[in-house]
């Protein structure tokens, strides 16, 4: 646990803090040899998250991370969950869409046959918008822009495929738009993180270059 806590706390401080973090690990042999491992460990990731909030790269850095484990997993692992699961999050409080059809009136009762064939087609959409979470999570943590603008169009379509799939078969669509509308918002943020990373890129280039 103490290396653990000891390896993020060097991550933290990244490649401009290289001698402090070489520093601070010649000092975690010694704590390890006095039986203070863990709490040596814990004082430098809290030194190492303060010092992150002294930087602008180090501000990025937790945006983005703080981005991908608060909004975009949780986001993937709802969905994927929900495709897995027979659909509760779209039709919650009813077991799903299969349970929703069970209760509902003439409409549902006369097209059951074929909403039931729609499930597999619906639970395929989710799943892809869920991956595509995780995809659009892991390029930005990789700082692969254009990756995560190719695989955020094709969520973003796969969203709006949903949509129009569910109001094509008169299905209630809000929960589906109310997903649509977060990633819209991701979307949004990402290319707001795309330009800070540029500056950050053309401010290390221009001191490199001064230097």
């Amino acid at each position: 646990m103490a290396h653990a806590v000891m390896a993020l706390a060097v991550c933290c401080l990244g490649e401009s803090r290289r001698e402090w973090s070489l520093a601070m690990q010649i000092e975690f042999e010694t704590a390890v040899a006095e039986g203070k491992a863990l709490p040596f460990a814990i004082g430098c990731l809290a030194a190492a998250g303060r010092e992150m909030l002294t930087r602008e790269e180090g501000r990025f850095v937790l945006t983005s991370y703080a981005l991908a484990l608060c909004l975009m997993i949780p986001m993937a692992a709802l969905q994927i969950g929900c495709a897995v699961l027979g659909l509760p999050y779209l039709y919650a409080g009813q077991g799903g869409l299969r349970g929703a059809l069970l209760e509902g009136g003439t409409q549902e009762a006369l097209l059951r046959g074929v909403y039931q064939a729609a499930v597999p087609s619906l639970s395929l959409l989710l799943l892809l918008l869920g991956l595509g979470h995780l995809r659009i999570a892991w390029a930005m943590l990789e700082r692969d822009w254009s990756r995560v603008r190719r695989a955020g169009m094709l969520t973003l379509a796969a969203a709006a495929t949903l949509i129009i799939f569910m109001g094509t078969l008169f299905l209630d669509s809000r929960q589906a738009i109310l997903q649509a509308a977060v990633l819209a918002i991701e979307l949004a943020t990402l290319s707001v993180v795309t330009r800070w990373h540029a500056q950050l890129f053309r401010a290390a280039v221009a001191e490199d270059s001064g230097s």
